[in-house]
């Protein structure tokens, strides 16, 4: 019996993509407009995508845990800060109420994830 060894790849962008997209649309239930969210999806998507990417070529043992998403990736802090400076910037007037629905956070988690931002970006 012939045993083939596979070689391990990245899944394609569009699966990341249609992961993302299913997370957040649960998570946000129709609370934040549609095209914000798509913008969202796509910059988080990106992101992730070009970290596993560069993650999949540095770290040669990693190859494995690098070629599909795994979703606690979108809980990471840096996509946190991604997601709440991107919001920001865009001068979403409910940035503060759009990020605590896509953090899953209440006005005390929120207040405590600034201060630790905040830390984070000024230590």
């Amino acid at each position: 019996m012939l045993f083939w060894k596979t070689e391990n790849r990245i899944e394609p962008k569009r699966d990341f993509y249609s992961k993302i997209k299913e997370y957040y649309f649960r998570i946000s239930d129709n609370q934040i407009p549609m095209e914000l969210l798509n913008e969202i999806i796509s910059k988080v998507t990106d992101r992730i995508y070009s970290d596993y990417k560069r993650f999949w070529k540095q770290y040669l043992k990693s190859r494995k845990r690098y070629s599909t998403l795994k979703m606690d990736d979108i809980e990471n802090p840096y996509i946190h800060f991604l997601l709440t400076d991107f919001l920001k910037t865009k001068d979403v007037v409910d940035y503060r109420n759009f990020s605590k629905i896509l953090l899953k956070m209440n006005d005390e988690e929120f207040d405590e994830y600034l201060e630790y931002k905040n830390w984070y970006e000024t230590k």
